[in-house]
């Protein structure tokens, strides 16, 4: 397979994964947590090459995270959002050269914290909402109408990428 192949193999993939953003934040939440786990391991293991390439990918998704507070958006929560965000990616890469595994515990309760909100709060809604608009089948509708399509794309901008 050439690299036009693979990457028009990607593309199709990723729109045949429609993923709602509200569950994309949760996971990229749950995978964050695990690179950030498996970095401290490295750091405790002497393992440096463990150690950078989960930490690289803690703060790739954490990058994502950030890129998916709307733009423009000054409410509280936005701006708190994005603040904590930055301060996490500030710290993370002096992990590398400290080998401080407090700086990755205190990442990881934050991070752990903005999922336990999420989860209580966005995706409890999105599920909620469909479970109301289940049909008489018990089958949830897939397809979401205009309405819910321009939410789903105020709650994350469209830079957002699941490829980690």
């Amino acid at each position: 397979m050439n690299s036009t192949q693979a990457c028009l193999a990607y593309r199709q993939s990723g729109i045949k994964a429609k993923i709602h953003p509200v569950k994309l934040i949760a996971m990229m939440y749950e995978r964050a947590l695990v690179h950030l786990e498996l970095a401290e391991e490295g750091v405790l293991e002497k393992e440096p090459q463990k150690r950078g390439e989960h930490l690289g990918k803690a703060i790739a998704i954490i990058t994502e995270l950030y890129a998916s507070v709307k733009e423009g958006d000054e409410s509280d929560a936005a701006v708190f959002l994005r603040g904590l965000y930055s301060a996490i990616l500030v710290e993370l890469p002096k992990v590398s050269i400290s080998g401080d595994v407090g700086i990755l515990q205190q990442a990881r309760r934050y991070i752990e914290r903005l999922k336990e909100i999420w989860e209580q709060t966005a995706l409890k809604e999105m599920q909620e909402e469909l479970e109301s608009r289940k049909n008489e089948n018990g089958e949830a509708h897939v397809v979401f109408e205009k309405k819910e399509r321009a939410a789903a794309r105020a709650a994350v901008s469209p830079g957002v990428s699941f490829s980690i």
